[in-house]
């Protein structure tokens, strides 16, 4: 595999190593780099103002725009090495945390998954409960002017033979022993 960074051959293609690099080493050296340039300004600038005040002005002039000219440069160039090596190091980031989505969603329907079966087992657990204390049942009478004809007590049944029944309708005039 090529090595995603030529300049810098002891870094790897790995995300994370590559965003080891850019926050251990490119992005702090940058920085010192960019750090120092300022100070080499600051003397710049201070040599040719008392070089101004004491030499050949125009050539003191044309020395502190070149001068000037090459820190602005490197200055320049610095705050460009700084802001690539930046971009690069959220874009691995950005990278990385989009590489995370699929497996925060995974955890997302794992916890749903326990969840519902925590649920379920609660559930079945208090069914146990509640038919294992069947509730009394409440018996009510209903007053007598409610009772149906169909839901009063009958007296005992006595049995009559046949014979008996057919006599009693004898004397209606029925006659079936003839």
């Amino acid at each position: 595999m090529a090595n995603p960074n030529p300049g810098n051959p002891g870094v790897d293609s790995t995300p994370e190593s590559q965003m080891s690099h850019f926050s251990d080493d490119a992005l702090p050296t940058a920085l010192i780099d960019l750090r120092n340039k300022h100070g080499y300004v600051n003397e710049v600038i201070q040599y040719c103002e008392t070089a101004y005040l004491s030499n050949d002005k125009k050539e003191i002039e044309a020395q502190t725009k070149e001068y000037m000219i090459d820190a602005l440069s490197a200055v320049t160039k610095d705050i460009e090495l700084i802001s690539t090596n930046l971009t690069s190091f959220l874009d691995l980031q950005v990278t990385a945390i989009e590489s995370l989505a699929p497996q925060l969603e995974l955890v997302k329907n794992r916890i749903a998954l326990v969840k519902a079966q925590h649920a379920q087992n609660r559930l079945q657990r208090t069914r146990k409960v509640v038919h294992s204390q069947v509730p009394e049942q409440k018996k009510e009478a209903l007053p007598e002017s409610e009772v149906s004809l169909n839901s009063r007590n009958l007296g005992a049944y006595q049995r009559i033979p046949l014979s008996e029944r057919l006599k009693m309708l004898d004397g209606v005039g029925n006659c079936l022993s003839k």
